[in-house]
């Protein structure tokens, strides 16, 4: 491998390698829909009762205005290190670079759940009559791993065509069953119900299971659900179209998201009684296939959900390489996490440092209880941590275009008001779970989101005076911001539409 390095002064990622499809199959896939609903529905039913699929289809638009953030920024520079690079512009470099310390906790620390999902799931679809030991369990994780961390070095074109692949067979089975359960459900069996649309009622919600107060804790694991679709937001410097693209694969990911989780969560929650539903837990869809299929075909669900859990595993690697990369290329970070592949040109040593993470945290989490609480807590702050990263992200596109925003009513809205509400949406999200979570896992959200900006604050306070990214702010700064970020913009828009 290290014959075939080079550092990113020589190489640099493939460009025009991602088509608009590729984007929103990325976008998609790392969200993960059939294994999402797997590991939630029970705790929104518990929550929000049948009224659930409202607050799927709430949280659902908050996503959506939030992706308007990220759209307008990608237009103004696409990046591969677009977070940190598009708040830094916003805000500050300090504050940038937590925020890209923060979206590689979101993935590195989630790939840990989903890798140790993904090698249990494989042993019980295979062999769902048998149990196996942990290092057994351990051993299909890592190898899992190792396969999806060799595609990704093989480039990105590779890794979007076996995304394609999972999301057909995972689509297809999940559609199939979507059949089956409707059918199911008119029968009203075992105290199965057809979908309403009462459920979207929001008196309905008011006077349900929890009240406003079971839709507003709903609200939270639903945030949860959504997350990953930003993951398209580093590939600007490996897609066509780059400053369009990204964002448009954003927007269409999010919005069609909303539509396919909110009719998820209304078809599943009513394929048996609510005690069933809720007793089933996390295992919700496995019990659903048994149910409708009963034997062999049965075990397609799981399926289903298994091929979710490795296809989010690989753009979890994927997305905080490329922001590992841009840090090491400016300088930021040590350059060994910028060495490219100069025949796939993808950032070999940052994919092997992001796949070797979650098998050897699996280790202890496997073996010892107390570290496998430990861990345990840290997965289940990951999304909070994501949640955060929302709402600064949203929160800095308006402020980045602020001086921009009074240019016409149209502007106004897209540039500001909506992505502003999206993001205040994502910070309230992230606010009130502090309160719903458990004591543990609120202070290691917080502790977690103070790690990251304080590495941020360290990294750029080291970082090398001739690091080109601060050069090219401290340019632009001298030159009235905000004033030459517009002229940027309209230069660029103009371009794009020329």
């Amino acid at each position: 491998m290290a014959t075939t390095a080079e550092t990113t002064h020589h190489v640099g990622l493939r460009a025009n390698a991602v088509s608009l499809w590729g984007d929103f199959v990325v976008s998609i896939a790392n969200v993960a829909p059939s294994s999402s609903v797997a590991y939630t529905l029970a705790i929104l039913v518990a929550f929000a009762g049948h009224i659930a699929p409202l607050a799927v289809l709430i949280t659902g638009v908050g996503m959506f205005l939030c992706a308007m953030g990220y759209s307008s920024l990608n237009r103004w520079k696409a990046h591969a290190g677009a977070p940190y690079v598009w708040v830094s512009e916003a805000v500050s470099p300090k504050v940038g670079a937590g925020a890209g310390f923060l979206n590689i906790f979101v993935s590195t620390f989630a790939n840990v759940g989903n890798i140790t999902l993904a090698g249990a799931y494989l042993l019980v679809v295979l062999f769902p009559n048998d149990t196996f030991s942990k290092p057994v369990t351990w051993l299909v994780a890592a190898a899992i791993m190792g396969v999806l961390v060799y595609i990704s070095i093989r480039g990105i074109r590779p890794s979007v065509w076996l995304q394609t692949a999972f999301i057909v067979i995972e689509y297809s089975a999940i559609t199939s069953f979507v059949v089956l359960a409707l059918i199911h459900e008119a029968s009203h069996a075992g105290g199965a119900t057809l979908p309403s649309l009462s459920d979207f009622a929001f008196s309905k919600a008011v006077a349900g299971v929890g009240g406003f107060k079971g839709l507003a804790e709903a609200a939270v694991p639903c945030g949860l659900l959504y997350l990953g679709w930003e993951a398209t937001a580093v590939l600007g410097e490996e897609s066509t179209n780059r400053n369009i693209n990204p964002g448009r694969a954003m927007l269409l990911g999010t919005g069609f998201l909303t539509i396919w989780y909110t009719f998820l969560i209304v078809v599943f929650e009513g394929v048996s009684s609510t005690h069933n539903v809720l007793a089933n837990g996390t295992n919700v869809l496995a019990y659903a296939g048994t149910l409708l299929v009963p034997g062999f075909l049965g075990r397609a669900l799981p399926l289903a959900v298994l091929i979710a859990v490795i296809g989010t595993c690989q753009i979890q690697m994927v997305e905080p390489s490329r922001i590992l990369y841009a840090l090491a290329r400016d300088k930021v970070i040590p350059r060994i996490f910028g060495f490219i592949n100069k025949v796939h040109q993808t950032p070999w040593a940052a994919l092997l440092i992001l796949a070797a993470i979650p098998p050897i945290l699996l280790i202890p989490y496997l073996a010892n209880s107390s570290a496998n609480t430990a861990i345990g807590y840290i997965i289940s702050a990951d999304g909070m941590f994501g949640l955060f990263l929302y709402f600064v992200i949203a929160l800095s596109s308006v402020w980045f275009y602020r001086a921009y925003l009074r240019r016409s009513a149209v502007t106004f809205l897209v540039r500001g008001v909506l992505p502003l509400l999206g993001g205040l949406f994502m910070g309230a999200i992230f606010f009130y779970g502090l309160t719903t979570q458990t004591a543990v896992v609120a202070w290691v959200s917080v502790a977690g989101v103070a790690l990251a900006f304080i590495l941020g604050v360290l990294v750029v306070w080291r970082a090398p005076a001739d690091s080109p990214f601060f050069a090219d702010i401290e340019e632009r700064r001298k030159a009235d911001r905000m004033g030459s970020a517009d002229a940027e913009t309209e230069s660029d828009l103009a371009q794009e539409n020329a």
